[in-house]
């Protein structure tokens, strides 16, 4: 009898930690393969910035977006798309990239290199730091928040 119990206590054991050691992975998982969207969605917006594509801009932003600015203005939706439209910017770089996701909401910390273009000049780079939110909508991420500063030389 004491042995039977014992049988049954361990493969008990052995059945939760295989469990959770599924339940571990399958979660590492799903997480890798949200960083990867939110990254790919992030791609998305900046090639939509950099040619300054309204229908794009407008589907990858969520309707709740601010835009906190180094000035400490906080724009919504529409005046930012409407800035990223008047822009002439010409390339952008972004490196240093790490992505946090959290059920679903994703931070982005990286740095972006700005090209801007000046006629009759060089183009104008801007160096920053930026940190984006990201919240998943009804299966679909949308950048919720973005906050950019100059970067400090190293």
């Amino acid at each position: 009898m004491r042995y039977a119990f014992f049988a049954a206590i361990v493969g008990l054991t052995n059945l939760v930690q295989t469990t959770s050691y599924a339940q571990a992975m399958t979660t590492t998982a799903s997480q890798q393969t949200d960083e990867q969207i939110v990254l790919a969605v992030e791609d998305e917006y900046v090639a939509a910035e950099v040619t300054r594509n309204e229908a794009t801009l407008r589907q990858l932003i969520d309707d709740r977006f601010a835009f906190n600015s180094s000035n400490g203005t906080i724009t919504g939706k529409e005046e930012f798309i409407q800035n990223v439209l008047k822009m002439v910017m010409v390339g952008q770089q972004i490196r240093e990239r790490s992505v946090l996701v959290e059920g679903d909401v994703a931070i982005i910390f990286g740095t972006a290199e700005l090209r801007f273009a000046d006629p009759g000049k060089e183009d104008a780079i801007q160096s920053l730091r930026y940190t984006s939110a990201y919240v998943k909508r009804q299966g679909r991420w949308r950048m919720l928040a973005l906050q950019m500063q100059q970067r400090a030389p190293r």
